[in-house]
């Protein structure tokens, strides 16, 4: 094989053509192969018979390798839909739902009465006083058993509730995990977008410092401004350039954090709609109070903490029943075939009853699972009471991380139009040689400054309201009416 691929590569070379695994459907210009090679190509049999044979032996690897391609602009609501259906979380909760369905049917299992069927075949041969032995008897006995459970003190209906309970939590729990998966989608979906601001932003900062070291430099070869003046400028530059690869390495991190998000490789490169630059601030019409009474009514992981809640008084209720009498049918029904000496014998036999079973003492079992199940309810209750505190905590956390944001949307407005006026009336007396470089740099270090500032108010005012819907419970998937980018 490594023999093969090398004579594909040197003929390929000798061609000019580019040989790589056809990862992107027949088209030839998705494979790598130049369009003014197809010509030689077309010729050459023994060129298309190694290639075919390259493909088959690097095809598959490379498949698993790459990572998709996409050349279309996804907004968050595509995005989203693509997470749900990809991500391995919600295929996993999915999967706890299907278990707990089967524990459901398992459980009403004890209610049915059990059948089983059996077939004894035995030989056996008997010796006299005399040592002489006797002929040979075959038996063959074929029968049918019926166990059916008729009452106990709730054990099986205990068991059944909390069965079902379980399945409850199940769902509730999907649904939380759904929500999550929404909430991750969305805060990566506007922390990239964010990014992608900010390094506009930076890159223009950019363009702002070598702008004025083309006028420090003229102005010092004009005698109007010193060595100095192009040194602080040069330094000016090489920390707007800093920051500006700060943020491409940020924004390649974030490209692959929301990739891994949606379900795809992490250096899958997902373009993205563009940012939203109208943004209307506007406060939940709620109270903090009301939303934090809503919290605890929708919240799907608070209502699946209940629902435990319930499973562990359920159990407890099982456990109970197993320490008290239960009643059982128990039936039978067979017959007997003997073959021997030559003849055969046949009988049948029915038998029917009823078995009180009456647990006396099983070493302090029963009193040990009592208080077991009964602990299990205490930290099931306390799990919840837990939970709801960090519920309140984290819609108060929410809606005043919004509410600061929204305040500072306009604030951050009102300064970049402030510095970018500074910046324009500095840089115009620096250029007649007015001002300083000191203050021109100031001004710009503002202008920058105010351009971050303007960025991350946008990203906290989304982060900030994706971050309420999630804490309250009614975090859905978004919807193109929703006026999102």
């Amino acid at each position: 094989m490594a023999a093969l691929q090398r004579a594909v590569v040197n003929f390929a070379r000798q061609r000019h053509v580019t040989v790589s695994p056809p990862s992107h459907g027949g088209d030839p210009a998705n494979i790598g192969i130049p369009a003014d090679s197809m010509s030689a190509l077309r010729i050459s049999p023994v060129f298309c018979a190694l290639a075919a044979a390259a493909a088959l032996l690097c095809s598959a690897p490379a498949r698993a390798d790459s990572a998709p391609v996409f050349v279309q602009s996804f907004t968050l609501v595509e995005l989203t839909d693509m997470a749900l259906s990809n991500n391995p979380q919600t295929r996993l909760a999915w999967a706890a739902i299907r278990e707990s369905q089967a524990g459901v049917e398992l459980a009403r299992a004890g209610y049915w009465p059990q059948i089983s069927a059996s077939y004894t075949v035995q030989r056996s041969r008997s010796v006299n006083f005399s040592g002489q032995a006797n002929s040979a008897q075959t038996r063959y006995q074929p029968g049918i058993s019926l166990s059916y459970l008729l009452w106990d003190f709730g054990s099986r209906s205990g068991s059944l509730d909390a069965a079902k309970y379980t399945l409850a939590a199940a769902r509730l729990s999907n649904s939380q995990t759904l929500q999550d998966v929404i909430l991750q989608v969305e805060q990566d979906y506007y922390q990239v977008l964010g990014l992608q601001a900010l390094a506009q932003a930076d890159a223009v900062s950019v363009e702002d410092a070598e702008t004025s070291l083309d006028a420090a430099r003229q102005n010092q070869k004009a005698g109007l401004a010193t060595i100095g003046d192009v040194y602080q400028a040069e330094a000016a530059l090489a920390g707007a350039q800093l920051a500006l690869q700060q943020t491409q390495g940020a924004l390649a991190v974030a490209h692959g954090t929301l990739a891994v998000a949606v379900g795809l490789p992490a250096d899958t490169r997902l373009a993205l709609a563009p940012w939203n630059q109208q943004v209307t601030a506007a406060m939940p019409k709620q109270t903090v109070q009301a939303l934090l009474h809503e919290a605890q009514q929708a919240r799907p992981e608070i209502l699946a903490s209940k629902a435990r809640e319930q499973q562990a008084i359920a159990n407890l209720e099982a456990t109970r029943g197993r320490g008290l009498p239960s009643l059982a049918l128990n039936a039978s029904a067979g017959r007997t075939r003997t073959v021997s000496g030559g003849g055969s014998a046949s009988t049948s036999n029915y038998n029917a009853g009823l078995t009180l079973s009456i647990p006396l003492f099983a070493g302090f079992g029963d009193q040990a699972a009592n208080r077991q199940a009964q602990a299990a309810i205490d930290i099931s209750r306390a799990t919840t009471a837990e939970l709801l505190q960090q519920v309140e905590l984290e819609v108060w956390q929410a809606y005043q991380n919004l509410h600061t944001a929204a305040v500072t949307l306009t604030t951050t407005n009102v300064q970049l139009k402030s510095a970018q006026q500074a910046a324009e009336v500095s840089s115009a007396r620096y250029h007649s040689g007015l001002d300083t470089i000191l203050n021109l740099l100031t001004a710009q270090a503002t202008l920058a400054n105010a351009r971050v500032q303007q960025v991350q108010a946008r990203l906290n005012w989304f982060t900030a309201l994706t971050a309420l819907g999630h804490a309250v419970g009614g975090l859905n998937a978004p919807s193109e009416e929703a006026g999102l980018p």
